[in-house]
């Protein structure tokens, strides 16, 4: 499994808590400490085309951090680039953001509590609490979960494509359509119907693997519901059910209903990243934000959470205004998956995930890259030379114009 270095530039008397801030981030990540800015960029250009994880903060003279978090975003050899502050203003936010850099982390700010670590634990015996990271090689396989608040912005196709890249990697996935009561991720792939997950009514764990359906090689099914009446009865065996197939695959990928159910709520206190999906329309952005409250309201980490701008132009400007203080996302790690056109859309009707998967378009490139950047931060990437090449892809929207601009004439 591939493993993230993290590079950490800060005085040496705060190195532990800039390592702390850095696997809070990235759980499996190894790090290296530098004391000094020239240092700093000279190590972070070694790492080469492999690229690092860049932290700076703490530091009282010389470079300032964001200026020095600015330099090595131009130098462009980083994975991702850090800035860890005491206190971050909105306008420190605004000028990192446009400087690239790829977020803002407040130091000492207030962790959420683990997830029922008190009553979730003694409700359901042998559940690992949700907030502890995962350890490398026999953990449980992380759960990813998609949600927005919203239908139409593309959670389902995202979420279907993905998993057949990441089945092309050599991962083993399980997929769950927690839309219960009108899912239909099984039509992607050319199914007549899901796995019912009504059936785990009184089941135990060994049983959830007699109501998956296997959508190919690599990938099983579960859910949704064959009759919507039957929804409200899954959400107390979810915890079951994510334990089993956790255990039974290398990557959980969980598609969700548009309305925040107990079975989503469910979802998300279990996730190891929460991804929030959204598009430019004015009410999916509002929908962004009530989510992204909800999840931290319900114990989800900030740090876990990342939000996933949908038919996302190529060639425009990104809006980094979404991870502002009011709508709380601001730890938030963006994404964005570009329009793909007509293509995708008939594509998935007649249920050729697959195929779209290999089409070589904008929309195929940047699922992939959106992938694995999530799989690098849960330290899951495989040790795959296409999984290798979509994370180093950037992580951000390429910033140019289709033609060259002119002046216009006076």
């Amino acid at each position: 499994m591939y493993a993230i270095h993290c590079l950490c530039c800060c005085p040496s008397s705060r190195k532990d808590e800039l390592f702390e801030i850095a696997h809070e981030l990235y759980p499996n990540a190894g790090c290296s400490h530098v004391a000094s800015a020239s240092a700093f960029r000279e190590a972070v250009l070694a790492q080469g085309d492999e690229g690092c994880v860049a932290l700076a903060g703490f530091s009282k003279s010389g470079v300032s951090d964001i200026n020095l978090c600015a330099a090595v975003v131009l130098d462009g050899c980083a994975r991702e680039v850090v800035l860890v502050v005491e206190n971050a203003s909105g306008s420190l936010r605004s000028r990192a953001m446009s400087a690239g850099i790829t977020r803002v982390v407040e130091a000492g700010a207030p962790k959420p509590h683990p997830v029922r670590e008190a009553t979730q634990q003694s409700a359901q015996p042998g559940m690992p609490p949700t907030e502890q990271a995962r350890d490398g090689a026999g953990a449980p396989a992380p759960l990813v979960v998609l949600c927005s608040g919203r239908g139409g912005v593309g959670k389902t196709s995202i979420t279907a494509v993905a998993a057949h890249i990441a089945a092309s990697w050599g991962m083993r996935i399980a997929l769950v359509d927690l839309d219960l009561a009108n899912g239909n991720l099984f039509s992607c792939f050319g199914l007549k119907r899901g796995g019912d997950l009504a059936l785990l009514d009184g089941a135990d764990q060994p049983a959830a693997a007699g109501i998956a359906l296997n959508v190919c090689d690599g990938i099983d099914l579960w859910g949704p519901c064959a009759l919507p009446e039957t929804a409200e009865t899954v959400s107390p065996h979810l915890p079951g059910l994510f334990s089993y197939v956790r255990g039974h695959a290398d990557l959980v990928l969980v598609d969700t209903s548009s309305t925040t159910t107990d079975a989503v709520a469910e979802a998300l206190q279990h996730a190891d990243r929460v991804v929030l999906v959204y598009d430019s329309r004015a009410s999916s952005l509002a929908a962004l934000a009530r989510m992204g409250g909800l999840a931290v309201r319900l114990g989800v980490a900030r740090t876990r959470i990342m939000r996933l701008e949908n038919h996302a132009d190529p060639y425009g400007e990104p809006d980094f205004s979404l991870g502002r203080a009011e709508v709380g996302l601001e730890v938030a790690r963006p994404l964005w998956v570009f329009e793909g056109g007509r293509e995708v859309s008939q594509m998935l009707e007649e249920g050729l995930a697959a195929e779209l998967a290999r089409y070589e378009s904008d929309f195929s490139r940047s699922v992939a890259s959106c992938l694995a950047q999530i799989l690098v931060e849960l330290g899951c990437l495989p040790d795959n030379d296409e999984a290798l090449r979509a994370s180093r892809e950037p992580s951000v929207k390429k910033r140019f114009w289709r033609f060259p601009r002119t002046r216009e004439a006076s």
